[in-house]
C-alpha cells in the first residue's frame, strides 16, 4: 500500500510515471521511498507537456521521469522532456498477468511506470526521434504501405485474369504482372461485347492506375531514402549485401541514438538474432529468440540471403556448416548474429561512437 505525502521539500530526489494515452497523459510522482507524492492528468498538447514538468518539478528534484509508448502516445511528451534536459526512461506498458491482479486504471499504471524506474526495472534510453533516422523512418512507412497496396491490386488483377470472359483472358494469358497491368491501362470498356466484359476492363483499368499511380510513388520515396539513408549510415550501406531498404529498418530499429544500445550483443537480441537454448531430451540445439524488432529482423534475413548467393566468404562459411553435419538453417541462424553484429560495429562508426 503506498503512502501519501505533500509536496512540501522542494530539496526532495522525486521520479516519475506518465501512463499516455492519444488525448491524455497520467502523471504520477513518487519519492526515493517510494510514497506517491501527487498524480495528476495532462492533455497532450504543448502547453499540457509543459505544465506537467512544472508540476512534476513542483514536488522536488526530479531524477527521472518514466514514460510508456515512446515511440506513439508518449512520442510528444518524450521529444519535450529531453529538450528540456530531464532524464527520460523508457517504460513498458504493464503486463496482462499483472494487470489481472492489481486491476487497470490510468493512476495505477502512472504509478506502476514510476515504480518501475524507481525499482532499476525499467532502464532503456528512448529512441532520438528528432533527427535523420525518424525521417527516414516515416518515408520508410509510408512507401512499404505503399508497396503492400500495389502488391494487393496486382494480385486483385490477376485473379480477375483468371475468372474474365473468355476472349478477354485469351489476349491476357502468360503476361507477366507488370506488363498485364500496363496493357489493362489501354483498355477501352465501351468496346466490351457483354456487361461482364465491361465490368471486368473497368475493373482491370482502375487497378493498373492505381499500380501505375503507386510505382509513382514507391520511385519518389526511393529518391527521398536514398541520398538520407547514405549520408546517414556510409559504413552500413557500403557493407556487402545491403541496400538503402534494408539499411534503413536496421537505422530505425537502432534509432538516432544508437549509443543507447549498449552492446553488439544487445542489438543482436534487439534484432531478434540472438541464440537461446532450445533443448529437449536427446535434442541439444539453440535458436533465435522470436521476439525483437521483426522488420530489422527481416532486414538481416535478406542480407543473409543475398549474400549467401553472391559473397564468396559467405558461401565458404554455408559450406563449411554443411560439410560439419549442420544444416543451411543453422548456418543462416549464425550469419544472421554475425551480421547483427557487423551492422552494430558500423552504426557506432558512423556515429563516431567508440
Amino acid at each position: 500500500m503506498l503512502l501519501t505525502s505533500t509536496p512540501t521539500d522542494q530539496a526532495t530526489m522525486v521520479v516519475a510515471g506518465v501512463d499516455t494515452h492519444r488525448s491524455t497523459h497520467h502523471a504520477a510522482v513518487l519519492d526515493r521511498q517510494g510514497r506517491l507524492r501527487g498524480e495528476q492528468q495532462f492533455p497532450v498538447t504543448a502547453a499540457g507537456y509543459q505544465a506537467l514538468l512544472a508540476w512534476v518539478e513542483s514536488h522536488g528534484t526530479i531524477d527521472r521521469i518514466g514514460v510508456e509508448l515512446t515511440g506513439s502516445y508518449g512520442a510528444g511528451l518524450t521529444r519535450y522532456l529531453i529538450g528540456a534536459g530531464v532524464s527520460v526512461v523508457e517504460v513498458n506498458s504493464t503486463d496482462r498477468a499483472t494487470r489481472a491482479r492489481r486491476g487497470k486504471t490510468d493512476l495505477l499504471d502512472s504509478i506502476a511506470a514510476a515504480q518501475k524506474v524507481l525499482a532499476g526495472m525499467a532502464t532503456a534510453t528512448p529512441k532520438d526521434t528528432t533527427g535523420t533516422v525518424e525521417t527516414i523512418r516515416i518515408l520508410t512507412m509510408v512507401r512499404d504501405s505503399a508497396v503492400r497496396t500495389r502488391t494487393q491490386a496486382l494480385n486483385q488483377l490477376k485473379d480477375l485474369r483468371i475468372t474474365a470472359p473468355a476472349t478477354l483472358r485469351e489476349t491476357l494469358d502468360g503476361l507477366p504482372l507488370p506488363q498485364l497491368a500496363r496493357t489493362a491501362a489501354t483498355f477501352t470498356p465501351d468496346t466490351a461485347t457483354t456487361p461482364t466484359e465491361r465490368a471486368t476492363m473497368t475493373a482491370m483499368t482502375r487497378l493498373a492506375t492505381r499500380i501505375m499511380n503507386l510505382d509513382h510513388e514507391i520511385r519518389d520515396a526511393d529518391h527521398d531514402l536514398e541520398p538520407l539513408v547514405a549520408a546517414t549510415a556510409p559504413t552500413l550501406v557500403a557493407a556487402a549485401g545491403i541496400g538503402t531498404h534494408t539499411a534503413a529498418r536496421l537505422l530505425i530499429c537502432a534509432g538516432g541514438n544508437p549509443d543507447r544500445v549498449g552492446s553488439s550483443a544487445a542489438f543482436t537480441r534487439l534484432c531478434g538474432a540472438a541464440p537461446i537454448p532450445a533443448s529437449s531430451g536427446k535434442t541439444n540445439r539453440m535458436r533465435l529468440h522470436r521476439g525483437g524488432d521483426r522488420q530489422a529482423n527481416r532486414a538481416l534475413h535478406m542480407i543473409v540471403i543475398g549474400r549467401m548467393k553472391n559473397h564468396t566468404p559467405t558461401k565458404t562459411f554455408v559450406d563449411r556448416k554443411l560439410a560439419e553435419g549442420k544444416s543451411k538453417r543453422d548456418a543462416i541462424r549464425a550469419l544472421k548474429k554475425y551480421v547483427a553484429r557487423e551492422v552494430f560495429t558500423a552504426l557506432k562508426n558512423d556515429h563516431n561512437l567508440t
